[in-house]
């Protein structure tokens, strides 16, 4: 089922003012019931089926309105309240989707788990990163019905994608805006990619000098953090693994905020390193695997769903650890 790129919401978003906070279109609310009674791979698949396509805010402004509305519908769709955060780029209003599920202890501070729902002008970004979209969205229906000590905020990104020299625009801004704030976070796990996989011995490239030891079988999920992220890193993994033993996953800590190994920084992981919180990417390592990688090709039909589906697992697995449950 492909979304109507055909925008139903306040006129006012239209003309680039943007709907205030939980207005989301009608026809996208009905969508959140939709999936109800599928198994993982099939939803995920289904999720990606309605976001694929481009998402670029000037190339396919009604499609990209549409994914944002979306992420939103289906997160009000578990109960969950939904806010479309506004920020102004460049003379132009874009938003953010946060929806909140509340802990049982408020001196917790919450974690957040996030991916960005845009892509570049030219590529359907199936991989990239509605892949990412799909196992947030499902990360969230796993998670929801827990009453877990520590909050849990899921959240889409917008312009994550290079807007002519910059780039990671929505979660700076979200990042930056909360550290001066002074709101404290437990960590942000960035879904960056997490659908192709390819288990031939050489698909996988390794970059120099990383000092571990990486399999040259792109069949894994790469976890990366920096140096203040150790704890969420170690508690991630030992999280994930329990909860998909079968699935390999490939811990990795960068230094200096990852600038020694700048590709370490290509997604919005970086927004929360720059601004001094733990973080971690959580990813099927991109172009060091993908060869669709911001290429037209970049289609559903490349993907393996039921990786994405053990990677949703893993991932959802790992935070209800890292919020203190069971």
């Amino acid at each position: 089922m492909r979304l109507s790129t055909d925008y139903q919401g306040d006129p006012a978003a239209a003309s680039g003012d943007g709907p205030k906070p939980t207005q989301v279109s009608t026809e996208y609310q009905k969508q959140a019931f939709q999936y109800h009674g599928y198994g993982l791979a099939d939803r995920l698949r289904r999720h990606v089926a309605a976001i694929e396509g481009v998402r670029h805010p000037t190339a396919a402004p009604g499609h990209h309105r549409a994914a944002r509305d979306y992420v939103a519908a289906q997160l009000q769709g578990l109960g969950l309240v939904a806010e479309l955060l506004p920020f102004r780029f460049r003379g132009r209003t874009h938003h953010n989707v946060r929806a909140t599920l509340p802990g049982r202890d408020p001196r917790r501070p919450p974690l957040l788990l996030a991916a960005h729902y845009d892509s570049t002008p030219d590529t359907p970004g199936a991989d990239d990163n509605a892949s990412g979209v799909a196992a947030l969205l499902e990360c969230a229906r796993l998670v929801a019905p827990r009453a877990l000590p520590a909050g849990i905020e899921f959240v889409g990104f917008d312009l994550e994608e290079l807007q002519a020299a910059t780039y990671r625009v929505g979660s700076r801004r979200l990042a930056r805006e909360r550290r001066g704030r002074g709101e404290p976070l437990a960590g942000a796990l960035i879904l960056e990619m997490v659908g192709y996989r390819d288990r031939s011995v050489g698909a996988q490239i390794v970059p120099p000098f990383l000092g571990i030891d990486v399999p040259r079988t792109g069949d894994f999920l790469a976890a990366v953090g920096d140096g203040q992220s150790r704890a969420l890193l170690d508690g991630f993994v030992a999280g994930a693994r329990a909860a998909v033993p079968e699935l390999p996953i490939v811990p990795y800590r960068t230094r200096l905020r990852g600038w020694l190994l700048p590709l370490t920084r290509l997604s919005d992981n970086a927004s929360f390193w720059d601004a001094g919180y733990a973080a971690l990417m959580l990813t099927d390592t991109a172009f060091l695997r993908n060869p669709h990688y911001h290429r037209r090709s970049d289609t559903s039909a490349t993907l393996d769903f039921d990786f994405m589906a053990q990677v949703t697992e893993a991932v959802a697995g790992a935070v209800v650890r890292l919020a203190g449950g069971d």
